[in-house]
């Protein structure tokens, strides 16, 4: 489906939201270095989904970049990057805020004014629905009661995974060490003595050994499943490497591959993106090392914080659930569990954006059939 690209050619304007107002919102259409120069500023440091280059990649699959920033006295305080999707046979536009807004989310009327602000852009483009999927922590119920005075719900769907496991890499590489369960360790020190070693493949030939993996992976294991076509996750992967936002590693032992992750990286974050193995030399424990190397890796370019993306909820960690295995391998590296909130909607125009939930879950069936593979 192809978005009118007619809506999104208005100038770049100013919206104060009170006459002498501390806060102003803006749509902005600044250049790549600036935007991703204020998203590594702004309270938390936002995340690679925010970034200046993912939005472009998604502009390429149908989804237009909307960028709004928040400001006071001129300076860039908060910002959300917005994706717009025409949704017909429903009227209108949808704004998905992947991993977003970046906001001082201890501040009313700083959120306050900026969803005024994207409320008005949001009509500007003829958006029916605004959908935010903010890194705000659930325990942070202050933000949730303000989100629910603004007009948001909790969204039937959390597009990402929400709750996830951290490792502060500002620790030394001793420490980090010691923070892990022993067996991790223990398995690390093997795959080193066993002559596991690990390297950044060419990326073609790289790429094409890692799909045939993770196509084996979702064959045989059970809970994986591998949503993404080949060519989207080849154009994705490559897109981010030649921007330098991402990297693909292999732990191989005399020449012979046998594990890989693909991480993204933005400021002084990265994030496990996408992993998979070989069948063979299992019992050499190459998953392990690759993930203590890549770590070391990260820390070497100044990389503080590693999301390992994906576990269960709190509420759902035992060992019926599908991700289970998953986790027990990356808590074994020693991180934190955080959980935030997932996925809030926020009706612009309340009878097509009724009208656009009611229909959601058959348009992601009937795109998903068409296309093999996820809507967002």
């Amino acid at each position: 489906m192809k978005a009118n690209t007619n809506a999104y050619s208005a100038p770049e304007v100013r919206e104060p939201t009170q006459a002498t107002p501390p806060y102003t919102t803006r749509q902005t259409r600044n250049a790549r270095s600036e935007w991703d120069a204020w998203l590594r500023t702004v309270p938390g440091a936002g995340h690679i989904l925010q970034s200046h280059e993912w939005g472009e990649f998604k502009r390429r699959l149908g989804w237009r970049p909307v960028r709004v920033a928040l400001e006071r006295s001129g300076e860039v305080v908060g910002l959300g990057q917005f994706l717009a999707y025409n949704t017909a046979p429903v009227p209108g536009v949808l704004l998905y805020c992947p991993k977003g807004p970046w906001l001082p989310w201890d501040e009313e009327e700083a959120i306050r004014t900026f969803f005024e602000g994207v409320q008005t852009v949001a009509r500007r483009i003829g958006a029916h629905t605004v959908k935010i999927e903010p890194e705000v922590l659930e325990q942070q119920k202050d933000v949730k009661a303000l989100l629910d005075r603004l007009g948001f719900y909790k969204a039937r769907y959390d597009l990402n995974i929400k709750s996830t496991l951290v490792v502060d890499l500002k620790a030394s590489e001793e420490d980090l060490l010691a923070r892990m369960k022993s067996k991790t360790r223990y398995n690390v020190r093997l795959a080193a003595r066993k002559g596991v070693e690990v390297i950044e493949p060419e990326f073609e030939k790289g790429f094409e050994i890692f799909y045939k993996w993770m196509n084996a992976t979702s064959e045989r294991k059970q809970g994986y499943v591998l949503r993404r076509p080949l060519g989207y996750l080849h154009s994705v992967m490559r897109a981010m490497r030649d921007a330098g936002q991402g990297h693909l590693f292999f732990a191989e032992h005399e020449g012979t591959p046998l594990a890989g992750m693909y991480v993204f990286t933005f400021g002084e974050k990265y994030w496990y993106m996408y992993g998979a193995s070989s069948d063979e030399k299992r019992n050499l424990k190459a998953n392990y090392v690759l993930q203590w190397e890549v770590m070391r890796w990260a820390k070497e370019r100044g990389l503080t914080h590693y999301d390992m993306v994906g576990v269960p909820k709190p509420e759902d960690l035992d060992e019926s659930s599908s991700l289970w295995g998953v986790y027990k391998f990356k808590e074994g590296f020693g991180g934190e569990l955080v959980d935030t909130i997932g996925c809030y909607d926020l009706p612009v125009k309340r009878v097509r954006a009724a009208a656009w939930y009611k229909l959601e879950p058959a348009y992601y069936r009937l795109y998903y059939k068409l296309k093999n593979n996820v809507f967002y």
